[in-house]
């Protein structure tokens, strides 16, 4: 099923991406046509699409006289502040690379990252800048270390470099790399997605298209910028339309949601991409606030369970709306269907340009209704993973990526997702490989064997991260908490623990994860 083009009556008028030399230009056409507009809101900075060309133009420039250019691979360990967009797209208009990565990444993960991408520099908050410069103490190359803080011994201070002359023109074009972002999967290690200026630009254009964005929306991030949904649905479809972008930042959820409904309100935010868990805790907050512009409400990232869907509506009067994406292409596909109640289960059509098919074991295309696996094809979406050639040949067949989800499309092209062929977990909008998990527990000296799985929690919809182990000896389930928690992103950390004489395996030796969830 291929979208149509479809437009969406008061969207912006936007130039061809084909148009566009980089990502970059993105902001520069938009600073261009509205200078005055506000871009980027974040507690009580309000920037200007002026502003922050000006910003990212003056990092580009102090970048490039630091000696990076095309195709180096830059580091952003930063949360939801002004600091990441202006790093983004600085690093675009020097033709580098970015690498968004988790701020709240241990140590060890930062530097798998690092040495992956072969990263030349980082920006980073000065809690990260520090660890990142025991890092690069133990890298091949050099590491250039910037901190969002006061300027170190050997970390400059980000505002330094936002003090240098402009970088007048940009570096690269359409089709070189403009990010890399990783994708979990079920090889035990993250696999590097790259994806080029077109390919960026080619999903903000359809977002921008199909969701009909305006420059008269105000869009509120509370998603984290680092991933694929944030930095798309966010971040570039904002400023691909010239609409304000109110970031949040606040950390946990559960003592963030008053702040995110106040933002709601006072922002007069108009659309809201979110995750089934922060959907949940509105719905289930006292505080009444009047969200009445909010007109695009969407939940991704995990299945949107139906007493959300529910109870966010009973609560402020607003359906919810599923978008489906993954890491390799970006948005995929949203419900913008005229009955959401009756629709409320599907996560919608592709969006515009995006082609979406339900395949069998051998890849053939199904019939409408038949149960397969999703596959995909988009001008967004990445042509393979690096360094990851039989991965990619496995997951990359006749222009389309096997998604490794499973679902079906009905008669009117409303994509169901019934479930997946990997072995993810999702937790609270996060996707946890849990043979990442397996790896690290599997060095503790008093685990003999381990398998991770997801657990059902508490509540409709939402996973727990449970470790299945065959103990060496005395060994406490905190004892291997603690142990991965120095060593992990904390919702990667086994919730529970429990202890078997054995794991349950078939005559063929095939571990039966079935038996471990309950």
């Amino acid at each position: 099923m291929k979208a149509e083009r479809t437009y969406v009556e008061g969207a912006t008028a936007l130039l061809p991406y084909e148009d566009q030399g980089s990502v970059a230009d993105l902001l520069r056409e938009a600073a261009d046509a509205s200078p005055e507009r506000t871009a980027l809101v974040c507690g009580s900075e309000r920037i200007s699409y002026a502003e922050l060309a000006e910003r990212a133009e003056r990092l580009a420039g102090g970048l490039a006289a630091r000696g990076f250019g095309p195709g180096d691979p830059i580091a952003l360990a930063l949360g939801n502040t002004p600091a990441f967009a202006i790093s983004f797209f600085a690093i675009g208009m020097l033709g580098g690379v970015a690498v968004p990565l988790n701020p709240q990444f241990e140590e060890a993960e930062l530097e798998f990252f690092f040495r992956e991408a072969g990263v030349r520099a980082v920006i980073a908050d000065p809690k990260r800048a520090s660890v990142s410069l025991r890092i690069g103490a133990r890298l091949d190359g050099p590491v250039d270390v910037i901190s969002t803080g006061r300027a170190g011994r050997r970390t400059p201070a980000l505002d330094s470099l936002l003090d240098s002359p402009a970088l007048e023109e940009a570096l690269g074009s359409l089709d070189d790399d403009a990010v890399y972002q990783y994708s979990s999967g079920s090889t035990g290690r993250p696999k590097r997605a790259p994806r080029t200026h077109r390919q960026l630009l080619a999903e903000a254009d359809s977002l921008a298209a199909t969701l009909g964005l305006r420059d008269d929306d105000t869009i509120l991030c509370a998603i984290p910028l680092h991933h694929t949904y944030g930095l798309g649905c966010c971040l570039t479809a904002a400023v691909r339309s010239r609409a304000t972008l109110v970031l949040d930042e606040s950390r946990p959820v559960t003592l963030r949601r008053m702040r995110i409904l106040k933002l709601l309100e006072k922002e007069q935010v108009t659309v809201f991409p979110s995750v089934p868990y922060i959907l949940r805790l509105l719905g289930e907050s006292s505080t009444t606030v009047d969200l009445q512009p909010l007109r695009l409400c969407f939940s991704a990232a995990a299945a949107l369970p139906r007493s959300t869907f529910e109870g966010f509506r009973s609560k402020f009067g607003i359906a919810v709306r599923q978008l489906y994406g993954c890491t390799e292409a970006g948005a995929v596909t949203a419900n913008l269907d005229e009955d959401p109640d009756a629709t409320w289960a599907s996560v919608g059509r592709p969006l515009e340009g995006v082609e979406v098919r339900i395949v069998d074991d051998a890849g053939d295309p199904l019939d409408t209704g038949r149960i397969g696996e999703i596959a995909i094809a988009s001008p967004a979406m990445t042509r393979g993973y690096a360094r990851h050639d039989e991965q990619t040949r496995l997951a990359f067949r006749d222009g389309y990526f096997l998604t490794g989800d499973r679902g079906r499309l009905d008669e009117e092209g409303r994509l169901f997702i019934t479930g997946r062929k990997k072995l993810l977990i999702d937790v609270r909008g996060d996707k946890v490989d849990p043979i990442e998990v397996e790896d690290v527990l599997a060095t503790h000296p008093k685990v003999r064997e381990v398998v991770v799985v997801g657990a059902r929690g508490s509540v409709e919809g939402e996973e727990l991260v449970k470790a299945v182990v065959v103990p060496d000896g005395a060994c406490e389930a905190r004892e291997l908490i603690r142990f991965c928690r120095e060593r992990l992103v904390r919702y990667k950390v086994p919730e529970l623990v429990e202890f078997r004489d054995e794991i349950p395996k078939s005559a063929t030796g095939k571990i039966l994860r079935k038996y471990l969830v309950e």
